[in-house]
């Protein structure tokens, strides 16, 4: 079976050669509508033996889409943008998939990233982009162009799969996404006055409108999309999670809450309903429902998302540690501590963290599991000389009565304040080193230490060492806290009888 490659290009000098080169041995010839280029992009296609037709841009996507499928001459055919890679890894899958009369078409997932952060979040989209080349077939739309439409009308069979498109376009600034959304406005809006695949059309204005920060005109026109119809149940769901995530941000989560529950009847199958379900009702306070959403969300994200299927038109993708961390943290604030241990535990084990490996400790600690707490740090051993994780795992083996261990990480913390060097003052005592818990102890007083049970402490500590004047003195500072205090009355007695044998 003979592969063509389809593109259309206009000053792709930087993208185009990433891009040719993922898909060097898996097709078998490309071809390149170039639409007015005037950097080296042709250079580069001729290079790496592409053919290449010039065609006059006339503001229609779908027309330059289809010249270059016209001047395919491969079975079946491939397109790909120059901001598109396809991993080698997934050549050998494609070549099966033509080979094997299965279908007529096939669902390949464009995995676009969104933003230029590190943690920035991606999507997971599902189209056609590999398909016989069959009389009749084209594509519509002036923008966000379609090939869907026509594969229908000829009732071809269209099957999922796994394959993965990394998509690079979406990787900017929001100056950079905002100026393509403006481009594609005004192509929307004519291709919506001629009624072009007019529901599909105004789905892709509702979502351009609102990345320009028309989101009342933006959700007037989801809503007019679904009235027009036109698109199937994928499209359907995406538009409610559309319109819940934006009545969730305007504060309306009674509505928003309605939506995810219109998109999850398209498209149960799906993670981010779920998803949006729970973040609302952690917003809300109603933890359970919360929590419960979250392992709903987790349950699909298995079976679809992590397995490269999407049940919607668009699907957000997040690394699996993003979904732990939520789900232990609400089921934490739900009281199910045994849900909130695995999760969080699962979170902070995908990539570990100051924050979701603090969590985890956290969360054993809080609910009286110290052995555990001590045993879960050993496992993060990156963050053993960080202040915030000597604190804790040293409470957790001060509760254990390993005092030594506790006292040893507490020595180790460069920036301590009043709770650290009392606790360190403690273990010291606790080891009967009465001159370490005493210079402890004056240090968590000038931190602003003031408990009076410490500052007893801090007193027998100092009768300990023989220095009876400053034992009187505490000791007095915590009977006038605390009246009742017999030791400490007993101890000042013991004191003051030292000083008059001092004295005499």
């Amino acid at each position: 079976m003979k592969l063509s490659l389809s593109m259309i290009v206009k000053n792709e000098e930087r993208s185009l050669p990433g891009c040719l080169e993922s898909v060097n041995g898996l097709v078998d010839e490309i071809v390149i509508v170039d639409t007015g280029s005037t950097d080296s992009t042709k250079k580069i296609a001729e290079r790496h033996g592409a053919r290449i037709f010039d065609f006059e841009w006339c503001n229609d996507f779908s027309a330059a889409r289809n010249e270059s499928l016209k001047n395919c001459t491969g079975d079946w055919v491939l397109y790909l943008d120059a901001d598109e890679r396809i991993d080698k890894t997934f050549h050998g899958t494609i070549r099966g998939l033509i080979s094997s009369g299965k279908a007529d078409a096939y669902l390949l997932n464009l995995k676009s990233k969104i933003g230029t952060s590190a943690d920035s979040q991606y999507h997971l989209v599902a189209y056609p982009r590999l398909f016989k080349r069959m009389k009749g077939l084209k594509f519509v739309g002036k923008v966000h162009e379609q090939i869907t439409t026509s594969l229908s009308v000829l009732r071809a069979r269209i099957v999922q799969t796994d394959v993965i498109i990394d998509h690079l376009g979406y990787a900017q600034n929001d100056d950079v996404i905002r100026e393509k959304a403006r481009r594609n406005y005004e192509l929307l809006l004519d291709q919506i006055e001629k009624r072009v695949n007019y529901g599909y059309a105004l789905y892709q204005l509702g979502q351009t409108e609102i990345v320009l920060g028309e989101v009342g005109k933006g959700l007037q026109h989801l809503n007019d999309a679904l009235a027009a119809g036109g698109f199937g149940k994928s499209v359907r769901a995406s538009i409610y999670t559309i319109i819940a995530e934006n009545k969730f941000k305007q504060g309306n989560s009674e509505e928003a809450l309605a939506a995810c529950d219109k998109s999850l009847e398209f498209a149960e199958r799906q993670t981010f309903a779920h998803m949006l379900k729970a973040d609302i009702y952690s917003k809300l306070g109603e933890y359970g429902k919360s929590e419960e959403a979250y392992l709903k969300a987790a349950e699909q994200y298995r079976i679809s998302i992590l397995k490269g299927k999407v049940a919607t038109a668009i699907e957000p993708v997040f690394d699996e540690y993003v979904l732990y961390s939520k789900v232990g943290k609400a089921a934490s604030l739900a009281g199910d501590v045994e849900t909130a241990k695995i999760y969080l535990a699962k979170a902070a084990e995908a990539k570990p963290s100051p924050e979701r490996t603090a969590a985890y400790i956290e969360v054993l600690l809080k609910n009286g599991m110290y052995h555990d707490a001590a045993d879960a740090a050993k496992q993060f051993k990156e963050f053993e000389n960080e202040d915030w994780y000597l604190r804790l795992v040293s409470s957790a083996l001060i509760e254990i009565g390993d005092f030594q261990g506790a006292s040893v990480m507490l020595e180790k913390i460069s920036e301590h304040d009043k709770v650290s060097w009392s606790s360190f003052a403690n273990c010291r005592l606790k080891l009967g080193d009465f001159e370490g818990a005493e210079s402890a102890f004056q240090h968590a007083i000038e931190s602003g230490y003031d408990d009076p049970q410490g500052l007893e402490l801090f007193g027998l500590a100092q009768f300990r060492l023989g220095k009876f004047s400053e034992a009187v003195e505490t000791l007095t500072k915590v009977v006038q806290i605390n009246p009742q205090n017999i030791r400490a009355e007993k101890f000042i007695k013991a004191a003051k009888g030292q000083l008059l044998v001092v004295g005499s």
